[in-house]
């Protein structure tokens, strides 16, 4: 998708909510301690899982694992895997938790557990979502947003967020 359809995308945002992103307004600290700092090796071992969120699927059955995996979860192949993009994959809630102790710049955060179409279930936070408004059985896409920030660095990661238009 182009930038210009994702712009075309955003939802507004309270433009005090803006400024807490940005360390301009203080707002009371989380409840939990925050996220410790990201492993930079971990993080660099599997890149295209971080940054292109690729899984992999069993060649002899044909599951999709997420995140990729070099054993097979049913039969137990081993080292036969093919990567797959998911970065583009469309996916349906099918359970979720909206948790309000969560560390968080824009509390409170929702967590799901996503069947992609296609093959592949992971447990991941949505974004972009009101959490009144989360139901078992919406649509979402995935899109790539900062998790966290620990000593000064950021980590990212994908998200789900509504599937819009």
């Amino acid at each position: 998708r182009s930038v210009a359809d994702q712009v075309g995308e955003r939802a507004d945002v309270a433009y005090a909510r803006y400024l807490a992103w940005r360390g301009l307004l203080q707002v009371q600290p989380p409840n939990r301690p925050g996220p410790n700092r990201t492993s930079a090796p971990a993080a660099l071992r599997r890149t295209d899982w971080k940054h292109g969120f690729v899984g992999s699927t069993d060649r002899t059955t044909g599951i999709t694992h997420l995140p990729p995996s070099r054993v097979g979860i049913s039969g137990g192949t081993v080292d036969d895997m093919d990567p797959i993009p998911m970065a583009d994959a469309i996916g349906t809630v099918a359970t979720f938790t909206v948790d309000r102790l969560a560390h968080s710049p824009s509390p409170p955060v929702v967590f799901a557990v996503v069947d992609f179409d296609g093959g592949g279930r992971m447990p991941i936070e949505l974004t972009d979502v009101d959490p009144t408004a989360v139901a078992i059985g919406d649509r979402v896409e995935m899109t790539f947003r900062r998790l966290s920030t620990s000593d000064g660095l950021h980590n990212y990661f994908w998200k789900g967020r509504p599937l819009r238009g």
